[in-house]
């Protein structure tokens, strides 16, 4: 089992690039038809997070402890990692910008892992030759008429009314789910656009249907995405929004390389529920399907701070369908989630900021006929969902790893045992935009009282020049259950290229 799971990481990256990439816009018709978006990042690492099996030391994703067979250990680890994330957008002047195609692709490895072979994630030993290009996205995008748009193909799937081809980090991390829910790539079609009136914009919406997993052209046995949204602008700063998703999944827990589905390696891997319907360990485990729905409600004023120097967003979403299990009884699911995020920039400079942020999902009880919990994308798809706002390096997932993201919480759902969490930081600028010491942290319990961890990080970070940043962090987590205290210093430099 673990080999196949090692294939998985092969197959996906770890981190969606939206939840990296600066506040650029990266579609859009220009002089050029041809443009540029590119995310390069080196990273060393060292830490005393490593994995026990040789066959998952490559890419690992996942819950520290759990099945990718991290632990901790009084040696530490040192490596390097480097990435590229190039996004492309084709504008033919003949069609004077009403259509595009995107694409995007993505090179990563560890430095010495692996030359003269065929993967993805690798290919950085000595004389390379790696056949290692993974691609991201490749998708047709048609404006059918001004601020209405269809696209078409593979592409980006946040839990958002925005259109993650045109939109800005804030706009896909702080709206909708946060990417709690959803957040990497798939094939279908979402149609994106807004309303104005009076001058300005006020409605925004998305509708979409995706197919996830396509197992047999002939049968039924497929997962499939429904996804609705809308946002009302009432006042400059302020907007609300209104959310369906619904999934669809006739699978039978067989999807993907480790499965999918609450029942499924994939989910437990991640920090998902892992149900196990058998009533004898020697029974092979039964087929299951299910039928999930998403019902969302969220508030913010002015969360990206370019408005004011205060921003507040909110999110309340309620969980709810029907988990079929061939030979057993039916379990209906019933959670929720509700988070909320303050930021003050109380000082001159970008990086000045004091934020607090909450969180809580219900946890099920020991009862079979109702999981009381919530459940996410990442029972899904290897990453496909991601809490990226908490500001935490090793208790909940680095959005800035390249392959190995590895945490204490992955998932929202605490593993079905609900999560209470609370997170913070407070960033000075010593040099304004160009220099920013943050000092930060996290707790996290499960919803019955059980404490998972508590972090405590700082960061400092340098610009040497525009668009590239330059960073050393330091994070230890205290109280979890570990042989040692998980602890990580990276050394990080990003440079987002335009053309």
């Amino acid at each position: 089992m673990l080999f196949w799971i090692t294939l998985a990481f092969a197959d996906d990256s770890a981190l969606p690039a939206e939840a990296r990439a600066a506040d650029v816009v990266p579609h859009g018709a220009g002089a050029d038809p041809l443009r540029l978006l590119g995310v390069f990042t080196t990273r060393g690492v060292l830490t005393d997070v490593v994995t026990t099996n040789p066959l998952v030391n490559g890419q690992v994703v996942g819950r520290l402890g759990g099945t990718n067979s991290t632990t901790t250990e009084n040696v530490g680890a040192a490596f390097t990692e480097e990435r590229l994330a190039a996004f492309l957008t084709w504008t033919p002047d003949i069609l004077d910008g009403r259509a595009a195609l995107d694409a995007a692709f993505e090179i990563d490895f560890a430095w010495g892992d692996q030359s003269y072979a065929t993967g993805g994630n690798t290919g950085g030993a000595f004389g390379a030759d790696q056949v290692n290009l993974q691609t991201r996205r490749l998708d047709a995008r048609v404006v059918v008429i001004p601020g209405h748009t269809i696209v078409a193909g593979l592409q980006f799937v946040g839990d958002s009314v925005n259109d993650p081809g045109t939109a800005k980090l804030d706009d896909l991390t702080r709206s909708g789910g946060r990417l709690m829910f959803f957040g990497s790539e798939a094939a279908g079609v979402a149609a994106y656009g807004h309303v104005d009136a009076r001058g300005g914009e006020v409605l925004r919406y998305r509708a979409g249907v995706f197919t996830l997993y396509e197992q047999a052209f002939a049968d039924g046995d497929d997962v499939t995405l429904f996804v609705a949204d809308a946002q009302l602008k009432p006042s400059y700063a302020t907007r609300v929004g209104v959310h369906g998703w619904l999934l669809r999944d006739r699978a039978g827990g067989a999807a993907g390389i480790a499965g999918s589905g609450p029942s499924s390696a994939l989910s437990e891997l991640q920090g998902g529920p892992r149900f196990d319907f058998r009533t004898d360990p020697e029974e092979l485990a039964p087929e299951v399907d299910t039928d999930l729905g998403w019902l969302g409600i969220d508030g913010g004023y002015n969360p990206a701070l370019d408005l004011g120097p205060v921003g507040v967003h909110a999110v309340v979403v309620g969980n709810v369908g029907r988990i079929y299990v061939a030979g057993h009884p039916d379990v209906d699911v019933a959670g929720g989630l509700a988070d909320i995020e303050g930021r003050w920039r109380y000082a001159r400079g970008s990086g000045s900021v004091a934020r607090v942020e909450l969180l809580a999902s219900t946890g099920d009880t020991d009862g079979d006929e109702v999981y009381t919990g919530v459940l996410t994308a990442n029972s899904w798809g290897i990453v496909g969902a991601l809490y990226a706002t908490h500001g935490c390096y090793l208790l909940f997932p680095d959005t800035g790893a390249v392959n190995r993201a590895i945490s204490v919480v992955p998932d929202v759902s605490g593993a079905g045992s609900g999560l209470v969490a609370a997170t913070g930081s407070v960033g000075y600028d010593l040099v304004a935009d160009r220099a920013t010491l943050t000092v930060g942290g996290g707790y996290a319990q499960t919803a019955a009282g059980e404490m998972l961890g508590a972090e405590a990080n700082a960061r400092l970070s340098g610009r040497p020049f525009p668009l590239g940043t330059l960073s050393l962090v330091g994070a230890g987590v205290f109280g979890t259950q570990e042989p040692v205290t998980p602890w990580t210093v990276l050394l990080t430099f990003d440079w987002l290229l335009l053309g």
